[in-house]
Parts: structure tokens; sequence; C-alpha cells
């Protein structure tokens, strides 16, 4: 994949999960890869897998959280390595359960990290992908940023906002004339990566593989695809959703398990 070579790529919440595996894929094509997390020790340990294979990869902290430290990882970035040519928003959180029973402050985290966190991070390195003559972005969604998710309403919420956000960044681009900077935004459905351990993936929507996701999106990434639904139903399920009438569509998410998918989460954070 030449389109990566020599790309210098920051990837937040890569200590793990998928943003782990999209660090070590992408420094196998050439990419340098910026691998953030909350925790060095998490970071060190990728960059330590990926230059034992020969890869480029350098550890950062940074908690998307935190917009100081975000800052802080801006100054270090650009004195020791220079602007960045892509941004892959990849860290986030789910809390399950029935809304009241989950604690208020587990439902602001998520939109904490999920929503104003992204948008933090990506207002914070936007002139680097301007600045670069083939800029990308990349926000992680998710599927349930176009349905409603019982069980995990504040999680759908902060994606749905992820969504809305990023097509407005696209198409802000558009109207400026900026064209050398792409945004593609990521929609998938569960993934086995211990996120989402105990939740049920809705009929004809089976759980995807980290390795299916990674590679979905770096085509997404070369292909400068705006969205990427993942795995194509979907897209269905948005298109039934607006198309047909709200109690119908209430009695299909119901029959293909939408609704109750996440009844019996237990999974933990990235």
């Amino acid at each position: 994949m030449a389109y990566f070579s020599d790309m210098r790529v920051l990837i937040t919440g890569a200590g793990t999960g998928i943003g782990e595996l999209l660090a070590q894929t992408l420094a196998t094509h050439g990419a340098e890869v910026l691998v953030s997390a909350r925790r060095l020790a998490a970071a060190e340990e990728v960059v330590t897998k990926i230059k034992a294979r020969g890869g480029r990869a350098e550890a950062i902290v940074m908690d998307v959280a935190d917009r100081a430290s975000i800052e802080a990882a801006k100054v270090y970035i650009h004195a020791e390595f220079g602007p960045i040519d892509a941004l892959i928003n990849n860290a986030g959180v789910v809390f399950g359960g029935t809304f009241e029973d989950v604690p208020l402050d587990q439902h602001i985290n998520t939109f904490q990290i999920n929503s104003i966190g992204l948008m933090s991070a990506c207002h914070a390195f936007f002139n680097d992908l301007i600045a670069s003559r083939r800029g990308h972005l990349v926000n992680i969604a998710s599927a349930s940023a176009f349905v409603g998710l019982p069980f995990g309403s504040s999680y759908a919420a902060s994606k749905w906002a992820v969504v809305g956000f990023s097509e407005s960044l696209r198409l802000e681009l558009k109207e400026r004339g900026i064209d050398n900077v792409a945004v593609t935004t990521v929609c998938p459905s569960y993934i086995s990566t211990g996120m989402f351990d105990g939740a049920k993936a809705p009929l004809l929507t089976p759980m995807l593989t980290p390795e299916k996701v990674v590679r979905a999106t770096l085509g997404a990434m070369r292909q400068k695809t705006p969205m990427l639904y993942l795995p194509i139903t979907v897209k269905s399920a948005d298109l039934f959703k607006g198309a047909l009438p709200r109690k119908m569509w209430d009695e299909v998410a119901k029959f293909t398990g939408v609704s109750g998918s996440m009844r019996h989460w237990q999974g933990k954070e990235k």
C-alpha cells in the first residue's frame, strides 16, 4: 500500500484493540505511526511490537478527555516529529445498562471521550491536515449512529454526534475548496474486542473481527471513502429507518434484535 508510505499518522486510543491493530498494520505499509494512549506503558508496548518488525512508531501520552493533555501532545509531536498527515480518532468508551442505573458520570464520560474528545483532537491537529498534501481525518463512529440503541443510549448519542460532526467537516472542506484533506467516517457494528462482551449482534450483522474492520478502514482511506458501513447491512438499516413509518421501524428493530442487542452487555473500555 504505497498510499501510506512515509505518512505520519496519529492514532488515539491505540494502546489496545482496533487502535493497536491499526497502528501495527499501518506501520507494515510504511507509515510513521504515533501511538497515543492515556497510559504511556500501553503505548510503549505497542511501539515495541512495531519496531521489532522493522516498523516506525513512537509512543505518545494523550488523554482525549483532557484538553491540556491534547495540547501537550501536540506541542511534543510538533517539536519531536513535525506535523501529522493523518489523524485517526479511535479512542472511545461504552457503558451499557438501563439508563437510570448507569451512573450519570459514566454517561457524561461517554460524551467527553467519544464526542468532545474527538472534536478536541480534530481541532488541535486540523491545521496539520490542511497543510499536508495528503491530509486524512478518520473518525471511528458506530452503526448505532443511525438507530436507537436501548441499554446503550449515551453511547449511541455520542456516535450520532460523531457522524454529524464528521459530515459537517467534510462538507465544510468542500465549500472552502480544500481538496487535499479527506474525511472518512467508519460505522461498524459490534466488534469482538471485549468492548462489547455480552452484546448480541442483530440479525444479518455478524460480530466483526478487528482484522476485518482494520482492512476495510485502510481500504476506505486509500479510496477516500466518506462513509464506511460495516457490514453493508448497516447502510440498509439506515435506509429502512428513513423509509418506514416509525411504528413499523420499531417492530423491525425489535424483530432483528437491534433493540435488545445491548441488554446483556458486560464489556469493558477500550
